[in-house]
């Protein structure tokens, strides 16, 4: 499937997975306090070793947020409370897997899938060229 995984300590990887139109996407994912928390999902650029920069972080639907994190309940990332571009003030970061759009996305291969799902369903080009 074109995907690409590195683990870099015990709680943190980075995962490569493709777009529609060939571009590869990393991402940094942080695992600490996982499961009772969700994992943090940082785009990341291993040449540069920069996360979060808008040049490495893919835009398309409401699910690749425009202020560049990953809009769901299974992102750390996604809750104000924790990120300030998170959308998400609403939302009680210690009830993830209750909320509603969490969906099938409790593990985390889930939650791999569904952002590979993306990147070749509803992606639309990078947020900053």
């Amino acid at each position: 499937m074109g995907w690409s995984i590195e683990q870099i300590d015990d709680l943190t990887f980075v995962l490569g997975l493709p777009a529609k139109d060939g571009a590869t996407y990393h991402m940094r994912v942080r695992c600490d306090g996982y499961p009772a928390t969700p994992p943090a999902w940082h785009w990341f650029n291993p040449e540069t070793v920069r996360i979060d920069d808008r040049q490495d972080t893919p835009r398309g639907g409401s699910f690749l947020h425009p202020q560049g994190v990953i809009c769901a309940p299974w992102n750390r990332l996604a809750y104000t409370a924790v990120d300030s571009r998170g959308p998400h003030p609403d939302w009680q970061i210690g009830a993830w897997q209750t909320n509603p759009y969490t969906g099938a996305c409790r593990t985390l291969s889930a939650m791999a899938l569904r952002i590979a799902n993306e990147l070749m369903q509803r992606y639309e080009g990078r947020l900053a060229a």
